[in-house]
């Protein structure tokens, strides 16, 4: 019971966070104000956050997390259809409720003096790469590609799209960005 609690807790501190992170800019957004938005005490706040820094990394984290389960669930579907769907699936998900998030990720990754952590983009090299590897397998793709490369290319791509869109808060068409990466890369990938 305490730990459902814990997670009750946690999932309305992120989403008091985004409330005012949409009303207000991140700065401008205090511990104190969630706390009291939320009607926690700081003791709680600080049990599932390190800071107010930590709560745009857990979000962006949420958003690669579905991103894998998404991945996996269509792990049916043919190899260059499930390429796609992984290229394109940020494509669905970037909406104008969203670009707050990809945004304060942005942000606490560039300023947070205290972060230590580097851009992270493994779940999507993961997948990219698992994809190539299979394609490679079943002879669909190249054999001659370095999926190392070809699969952190694309997770690259499409995280520095992620930022271009946030910087330019959402006014980029990016499913038609997502769909130029794809069309080009299966032109690359392709053993033909």
């Amino acid at each position: 019971m305490a730990n459902k609690d814990t997670t009750d807790t946690k999932q309305l501190l992120l989403n008091i966070s985004m409330e005012l992170f949409q009303e207000k800019d991140f700065d401008d957004v205090s511990v104190d104000e969630i706390c009291k938005k939320a009607g926690v005490t700081k003791g709680s706040f600080y049990h599932h956050f390190d800071s107010k820094y930590d709560i745009p990394i857990q979000q962006y984290r949420a958003i690669q997390n579905e991103f894998y389960k998404d991945y996996e669930q269509n792990a049916d579907l043919p190899l260059v259809q499930r390429f796609e769907r992984a290229i394109m699936w940020y494509a669905d998900y970037c909406t104008k409720d969203t670009v707050n998030i990809i945004t304060n990720y942005h942000k606490v990754m560039m300023n947070y003096t205290k972060n230590t952590m580097l851009r992270k983009i493994e779940i999507e090299t993961k997948v990219f790469g698992e994809i190539l590897n299979i394609g490679i397998e079943q002879k669909i793709f190249r054999d001659d590609i370095n999926i190392h490369f070809y699969g952190e290319m694309i997770a690259r791509f499409i995280s520095s799209l992620l930022l271009d869109w946030a910087i330019f808060k959402g006014n980029i068409n990016i499913k038609r960005e997502l769909a130029y990466l794809y069309r080009t890369s299966i032109i690359i990938l392709l053993d033909t």
